[in-house]
């Protein structure tokens, strides 16, 4: 993941200086699109289909791994043409706040996100979040979260603090990470608390469930949007209205999700499930 990361880093400061050798958005041709993406499982997957889809209708499509927060400031800056990044009205609060003028957000191409704490199934007596007090010692007191600019970490610190769950410590690290000390925990049939959202493949792979959050910390159900820069949306209303058409729920984005972890080369495996959906696809870009 710090390689993952290096790559984003890398090739955000490359978008910025061909930006700043043109002097006029290097980016803003009508056929050549950037695409940020962060490196959550259902962006990568939607993202790269979106490229495919773009690519085989005559578009140049460049994508540019970011953490969460660059999306959108490179999005505000005109960096970034496009992302499929905001997860709202919830999660991404802090950031639509800051930059709701400086960003176009569309049409969101799924309904009803969810996030919150999860703990293996076979925790029974866990069931709520306030339930987490009777374990604290079992899980070493802590939650295993994922990347430090998450927003769904900010979530979590005040869910902790929002169920006087003094005792525990909020693990930053990455979704990578996350996954990996939770296959550990569940391969032994200890216990674990992790900071989790669907979509996402690891509701197939592992029995885990959600725990209750009476206290509504983690929000209502997000959408999760197509976001423009404001000199895209300008440029290229086709494409907008295309991305406005596509809708995703969970019976077509799971197995495209779990292609996609699977697969060592996710945009292949993204192209796959574009091959497989023509008749889908063709309705979200007819004319």
């Amino acid at each position: 993941m710090k390689k993952l990361l290096l790559i984003s880093m890398t090739c955000f400061l490359l978008v910025i200086a061909s930006a700043c050798g043109n002097g006029n958005g290097a980016f803003k041709d009508k056929k050549t699109i950037t695409i940020g993406m962060n490196n959550y499982t259902e962006n990568i997957a939607y993202t790269y289909v979106w490229k495919h889809i773009l690519e085989d209708r005559g578009y140049k499509v460049r994508t540019v791994f970011l953490e969460k927060a660059g999306v959108w400031v490179g999005t505000a800056n005109d960096d970034i043409d496009i992302s499929f990044a905001p997860w709202l009205p919830t999660t991404d609060a802090p950031f639509y706040k800051k930059y709701k003028d400086q960003v176009n957000i569309e049409d969101p191409w799924l309904k009803n996100a969810r996030l919150g704490f999860a703990v293996p199934s076979y925790m029974k007596d866990v069931n709520t979040t306030e339930d987490l007090a009777k374990v604290a010692s079992d899980v070493d007191n802590k939650v295993i979260g994922i990347d430090p600019g998450s927003s769904i970490n900010g979530l979590a610190e005040q869910a902790l603090k929002d169920y006087n769950l003094k005792s525990y410590t909020l693990v930053k690290s990455s979704e990578a990470a996350m996954l990996s000390e939770l296959r550990k925990a569940y391969d032994a049939k200890k216990p674990i608390v992790v900071t989790m959202w669907n979509p996402h493949w690891a509701f197939a792979d592992f029995d885990i469930k959600y725990l209750k959050d009476p206290k509504n910390s983690f929000g209502d159900p997000d959408n999760i949007y197509t976001m423009t820069s404001k000199e895209f949306k300008k440029t290229n209303p086709q494409v907008i209205k295309w991305m406005n058409n596509a809708q995703m729920n969970d019976k077509l984005i799971s197995p495209l999700l779990s292609q996609v972890e699977k697969s060592s080369n996710p945009e292949e495996a993204a192209q796959e499930w574009v091959k497989k959906h023509k008749k889908l696809i063709d309705s979200w870009t007819k004319e």
